[in-house]
């Protein structure tokens, strides 16, 4: 069983606000584990390099986080930024498993 949270008003001083915090950046942090798995196995269903890149797809995936960040009542600025880093290391990561796939030599 997880432990259990408490509440920003039901905390008591800087420590469980810290604790709070390093809980939920963990769980940020497994679930972007586990989006890098989509990421890699994304690769199977991409021919070329253009298709990685897509830079239609890119423009639409950047608008709906902004708009889910405003949602949230997040700065969509922030969450734009913190995509873009994620979409130039998804780039980097699906480009590399590519070239592999391309370099392995067919029966």
């Amino acid at each position: 069983m997880g432990e259990q949270t408490i509440s920003p008003e039901d905390c008591v001083g800087m420590d469980q606000i810290r604790a709070e915090v390093n809980k939920i950046d963990r769980e940020i942090i497994g679930l972007l584990g586990k989006r890098l798995n989509y990421v890699r196995s994304a690769v199977a269903f991409k021919p070329d390099e253009d298709s990685i890149r897509s830079p239609d797809h890119w423009d639409s995936f950047f608008s709906a986080r902004k708009k889910w960040a405003a949602e949230e009542g997040y700065d969509p600025a922030v969450i734009e930024a913190v995509y873009r880093t994620l979409y130039d290391f998804t780039i980097e990561i699906q480009l590399s498993l590519h070239a592999q796939k391309q370099s392995v030599p067919r029966a």
